[in-house]
């Protein structure tokens, strides 16, 4: 039974460090950046990312808060994300999914430049800092 619990902790330990870094590197941060906004020191968080040291429940929870996503995602990665967080967008994206080919094309554009301009806005406040 520990064998099992050491393999899981260990395959775990692996994921947390490239899922923290993915989620890093889309949001364009620096580690120091990361550091003041999360409160965690720019060196355990490298530590995190190379799996030299491991997170504490503390910490996990700081991050996932940072960067909107479960607790969960730190282990599981994408997988983790099959549900929605927000039901009220599930709600929405179902009767998008319903209309017309032509309705959910145009939603998708809109939706494409928003995250592409908060995307360009990210960018260029992380440029300024």
């Amino acid at each position: 039974m520990i064998e099992i619990f050491l393999n899981f902790y260990i395959l775990s330990s692996m994921t947390i460090g490239e899922n923290l870094r993915r989620l890093r590197n889309e949001k364009g941060l620096s580690l120091r950046k990361l550091q003041r906004e999360v409160g965690i020191s720019h060196n355990t968080i490298e530590g995190y990312e190379i799996n030299s040291i491991q997170p504490t429940i503390k910490n996990c929870y700081k991050l996932c808060k940072y960067f909107d996503v479960p607790l969960e995602y730190l282990f599981l990665g994408e997988e983790s994300l099959k549900d929605f967080q927000d039901v009220n967008l599930l709600v929405l994206f179902n009767k998008i999914d319903k209309m017309d080919k032509e309705d959910r094309t145009t939603i998708k554009k809109y939706i494409l430049k928003y995250m592409k301009s908060k995307k360009e806005l990210e960018k260029l406040k992380n440029e300024a800092d």
